[in-house]
């Protein structure tokens, strides 16, 4: 064998190694839905499809619109019940349920804030919805009725009222 053949061969086979994954597209996709050793995901069981898969994830920040930390804390009780915060900043839900969530904005000094709010599905869909200079004083309590579903995903985020803590 001459040299000009050594490295068409050699040329042939690091070509076919680095066009598999165009060849074999479910090594990739096995790759990125985390059943790959070493790989850790959570998942939840879904009644309609009858298997695990990734069910999505709800992002709620705060932030203040002048600078600095937050005028306000958030707290979140999701469709069972259960609370989460308060939190200075942001709540970060991994595989939330479908359903209504209750959210709480509780006023630690007087202020502006936007509040964000992210739905990812688990078919990688996104929903945001913004609630932008939203005023805020000491002892305040602004009420949000989130209602989230991760088909779409649907994200539909209402004020319903304002309180005294």
């Amino acid at each position: 064998m001459n040299r000009v053949t050594k490295i068409s061969a050699w040329l042939a086979l690091w070509l076919f190694i680095a066009s598999a994954p165009a060849i074999f597209p479910g090594a990739v996709a096995a790759a990125h839905s985390g059943k790959t050793p070493g790989t850790m995901q959570t998942v939840q069981y879904d009644e309609d499809s009858g298997g695990r898969v990734p069910r999505g994830i709800l992002d709620i920040r705060i932030q203040s619109d002048t600078g600095g930390s937050p005028p306000g804390e958030l707290v979140l009780i999701d469709p069972a019940g259960d609370s989460t915060g308060p939190e200075d900043t942001d709540i970060h839900l991994r595989n939330p349920m479908s359903g209504l969530y209750h959210l709480r904005v509780i006023g630690e000094e007087t202020g502006e804030y936007t509040l964000f709010l992210k739905a990812y599905s688990r078919s990688g869909g996104s929903s945001d919805v913004r609630f932008p200079h939203m005023s805020i004083q000491d002892g305040d309590v602004h009420h949000y009725r989130i209602y989230f579903s991760v088909r779409g995903p649907k994200l539909d985020v209402r004020r319903t009222r304002i309180t005294k803590e």
